[in-house]
């Protein structure tokens, strides 16, 4: 007959997510119950519930080893924020990074990535959950790792704050804030494409694939399309806002994204492109596809399109 196994003991709730090695021996854990498989260690001398924890747990996580005036910073801030990122920075195994204030030497240990911070002037915020960079210093930590059109839709979401927030939705930092980071980053890595997307960051914006869409248009030799601009339809009894508009032909653009595979979302979307299209306006649909595997191909049916209403470059 085959052996049961013993029950679990369960951890004390007072240790909470993470715990060190010290609080489980105060707790009187034992050092098995530590080796348990609904337990991990991702750092020396830390022990996290769950098998495998998340960036914000890991964070969580490293919090209870670190001590001074230290910060999350970089990409590792800029997730916590739900800045829109490349795909291959958004990783939950990518080491953790951590900034000191100088003269303070940044942290050395195994699963983290230390940065020091010599300018006294960075803003950082010590809020309930995570010690972290301010938004907007944050941005600018981000010019090494990103091509100038992603820093651009990094600065457009704080600009605009998260569109899954809703009625709540709120900017993260004003531009103002964003000038005057970037005035602490001159010289530094980054300076020349944060100067050049600082131009080009604009509020309102709901998604990284728009901002990509936004950019790509003007280096075409289009004019800037308004972003959600009122559009009235339906006779003018109800108001709708684009993506993106190209007025003077009458054209707008709509980003179709994963989340639009639902299907109240679908009959919703196709409802809207109706009543666009009765109003006298031309839907241009875009996929991922089109911005990020064949935008030639994307771009020349945009021109067809638009010579179909009137444009003559």
């Amino acid at each position: 007959m085959a052996r049961r196994s013993s029950p679990r003991v369960p951890l004390p709730p007072s240790l909470g997510a993470a715990f060190s090695a010290a609080d489980a021996r105060s707790a009187e854990v034992g050092r098995g119950r530590l080796q348990g498989r609904d337990v991990t260690h991702p750092f020396h001398g830390v022990i996290a519930r769950g098998e495998s924890p998340h960036l914000a747990a890991r964070c969580q996580a490293l919090s209870v080893r670190m001590t001074g005036r230290w910060y999350f910073s970089h990409v590792t801030a800029a997730v916590l924020y739900r800045i829109p990122l490349p795909r291959q920075l958004e990783r939950g195994d990518r080491p953790l990074d951590v900034c000191m204030l100088a003269p303070r030497t940044p942290p050395t240990a195994a699963g983290c990535r230390g940065h020091s911070i010599s300018d006294q002037k960075t803003r950082v915020l010590r809020s309930p959950t995570h010690p972290i960079v301010g938004p907007a210093d944050v941005w600018c930590q981000l010019a090494p790792a990103l091509s100038a059109e992603d820093l651009v839709a990094a600065g457009d979401y704080l600009l605009s704050g998260n569109p899954l927030d809703g009625a709540g939705r709120h900017p993260l930092c004003t531009l103002d804030e964003l000038h005057e980071a970037f005035s602490r980053h001159r010289g530094k890595r980054g300076a020349k494409k944060l100067r050049w997307a600082l131009g080009r960051v604009r509020t309102g914006v709901d998604s990284r694939p728009e901002t990509i869409l936004r950019l790509m248009l003007i280096a075409a030799g289009l004019p800037e399309p308004l972003i959600g601009d009122p559009t009235p339809v339906d006779a003018g009894r109800l108001l709708l806002h684009p993506d993106l508009t190209l007025k003077e032909w009458g054209v707008v653009f709509e980003y179709e994204g994963d989340g639009h595979r639902d299907r109240d979302r679908w009959l919703s979307d196709v409802q809207r492109y109706s009543w666009l299209r009765a109003a006298g306006w031309e839907v241009i649909q875009v996929t991922s596809d089109d911005l990020f595997r064949t935008p030639d191909a994307f771009l020349r049916r945009v021109f067809e399109v638009l010579r179909r209403r009137g444009y003559r470059s």
